[in-house]
């Protein structure tokens, strides 16, 4: 009990912060289904639907710019989350618009979670490992953004009911008592029932039956069945009802897309291991590495030299690998000395932080997608770590006791020391970043409140997601009416040039060779529907013809408007060091140049109380 008092008081230390980080994200756009303002309808326990694939409704969210040109006509983005969904609708039926009492419940699943991870710890593990290893998984990073980010409580609400079931299911297996079975099946409904996250956590009851070879397999599969048959009927039932991901390139289901989803288990899942086990941000795969500038900046290698070596995502695959062979050398090192129950309660502690991650693998590699897997790598760390006590270790070599000693206290700076550090600057820096968005978003230079329903805002380049599609949502927060329509013109964040064909018609042309991750893949399309020259697309009052692109990716397009460039209906913006501003359209003819879209440096100069902008504050 006190080591669990301990570890939440080290969670809340590291993570009070995000109490007063405020909205971000979708956080907006659910409040803003919730009161009837979202293109298309949504009820309370539907908040995680951003695009249901229904054709109509696509093209409504089209219209107004939710989902921008380039996106494939039937996406779908839509989450299975009716528990999660609740708890936020609850949420607004209580505060309103007031962010930080919804931190503070946030705050209080994050507790319920580690209470959760040390019942399921200190049944398999003795005392002093299960202390250690809830107090490593404590100050894991991947906390930071389910704990501050409130659309993405979800995953602390599943993974923590997901950890009781398991809890419940081993004692009730060591026990041999059937009322633990169906309440570990009733847990599991529930957690199911929060979100797809669930089945991180539930893939503990799996590897437990996995390396009890002792038992028959009839007897396993026979026990595993409580758990098991919930999970076939949530993913049969989040298939019938459409509550899938497709078409995107950030997102695979396995369900929809299962040829690719495997095929991403050979990537994602090292890159993930390699985060738990080197402290490698798993985020690195797709949004790259500071290493290749750092390095290049100590000349150590020549720049076409450099050229010719693999990217970095093959880099970090590789990396993975090694995390992978690492970490199932430190799984059976820390088996060795063990007999009976204890040897199983590792061995599925081992296996399941390795299986939680196959879950994960729907989504491109974060931080947040690691929680349940944290929890078994820290129990073989703490495991391995304890048996460097003199007395585990008298009968070693000399130079063996040096070895042991090196590789314990490398795992302590990575699991414990970088962990905690990374998590107390994360926690810090969202909580800047919300605020900072917030300020920025609502600085920007768009129509007068009268004149904004018959506004149209085009944004010629974005530099963040909030300005790219949550933009109206947080104004609306605010009290600013939502434009006619918000759109996107340029799919990459790059530099462009605008040139005016003629009084109605504006070609884009993007001024970089590197344009993977414009159009494709993006949240709205898989490059197997790549934007191909010759593609066009049609919304009220805009055309777009695509006149070249590389592999998939536009970089000249063309757009048609159905009324002069001039008309101040039209409302051109770009994201400059100054702001978000208005961009007055070249003469007939002519070009402008517009740098790459940047944000100022508003997110590290706000105060880190919440800004007069804050509506918790107004």
């Amino acid at each position: 009990m006190l080591v669990t008092l301990l570890a939440i008081g080290i969670g809340f230390w590291l993570h009070w912060p995000s109490v007063d980080s405020g909205f971000r994200g979708d956080d907006y756009v659910q409040g803003a289904m919730l009161h009837g303002q979202f293109p298309a309808r949504r009820a309370p326990l539907d908040l995680f639907d951003f695009a249901s694939g229904e054709r109509g409704e696509t093209a409504r969210l089209q219209d107004f710019g939710y989902v921008p040109w380039w996106s494939v006509p039937e996406l779908r983005l839509r989450m299975l989350r009716p528990l999660a969904s609740a708890l936020i609708a609850q949420d607004h039926a209580h505060f309103g618009w007031h962010a930080r009492p919804m931190h503070v419940h946030s705050m209080v699943w994050f507790a319920l979670l580690l209470c959760a991870a040390s019942l399921l710890l200190h049944t398999l593990l003795p005392p002093s490992a299960a202390g250690l290893a809830l107090l490593l998984f404590a100050v894991e990073e991947g906390f930071t953004f389910p704990v501050g980010w409130l659309a993405n409580r979800s995953t602390l609400v599943a993974t923590t009911l997901a950890f009781l079931s398991v809890a419940v299911y081993v004692r009730g297996r060591m026990r041999g008592a059937r009322v633990d079975a169906w309440a570990a099946s009733l847990f599991a409904i529930t957690a199911l029932l929060a979100g797809e996250y669930a089945l991180t956590g539930l893939a503990y009851v799996f590897a437990y039956e996995c390396v009890g070879r002792g038992e028959p397999l009839v007897r396993r599969l026979r026990a595993s069945s409580f758990v098991a048959l919930p999970v076939i009927v949530y993913l049969v039932a989040h298939s019938a009802l459409g509550a899938d991901v497709a078409g995107s390139g950030y997102y695979l289901s396995p369900t929809h897309e299962p040829l690719a989803f495997a095929s991403a288990l050979f990537s994602r899942v090292p890159v993930l291991l390699a985060d738990l086990v080197f402290g490698m941000p798993s985020g690195y795969f797709n949004g790259g590495a500071p290493l290749r500038a750092f390095t290049l900046s100590m000349h150590l290698f020549e720049r076409a030299a450099w050229r010719a070596l693999p990217d970095w995502p093959t880099w970090h695959v590789a990396l993975g690998y090694l995390a992978l062979v690492s970490y199932f050398g430190l799984v059976r090192f820390a088996c060795s000395e063990e007999t009976g129950h204890g040897r199983r309660a590792l061995a599925c502690l081992g296996l399941g932080g390795f299986l939680a991650l196959f879950p994960s693998a729907g989504s491109l590699p974060g931080d947040r997608l690691v929680i349940a897997g944290a929890l078994g790598v820290s129990a073989i760390a703490a495991r391995v770590i304890l048996r460097a006590q003199p007395l585990a270790t008298r009968h070693l070599p000399v130079r063996a006791r040096v070895l042991h000693f090196g590789l314990c206290l490398a795992l302590l700076v990575v699991l414990a020391g970088l962990s905690t550090q990374r998590t107390y600057q994360q926690a810090r820096f969202i909580r800047l970043e919300s605020e900072a968005l917030r300020i920025w978003a609502l600085d920007a230079d768009l129509p007068s409140d009268a004149d904004a329903a018959e506004a149209r805002v085009y944004v010629i380049a974005s530099a963040d997601f909030t300005t790219a599609a949550n933009l109206p949502w947080l104004r609306l927060v605010h009290g600013h009416p939502l434009a006619r329509s918000y759109r996107r013109l340029c799919p990459a964040t790059a530099a462009v040039d605008l040139t005016r064909v003629d009084e109605r018609t504006l070609d884009v042309t993007v001024l970089t060779a590197d344009l993977r991750g414009g159009g494709v893949p993006s949240l709205y399309r898989s490059e197997r529907a790549p934007l191909d020259t010759g593609f066009a697309a049609n919304l009220p009052g805009l055309s777009v013809h695509v006149l070249r692109s590389v592999r998939g990716n536009p970089f000249v397009m063309r757009f048609g408007f159905d009324r002069s460039l001039d008309d101040p209906a039209l409302v051109f913006l770009h994201s400059t060091e100054h702001g978000l501003r208005r961009i007055t359209m070249p003469a007939l003819g002519a070009s402008l140049r517009l740098p790459k879209p940047v944000l100022n440096d508003l997110r590290f100069s706000v105060p880190p109380k919440a800004s007069a902008l804050d509506p918790q504050t107004e």
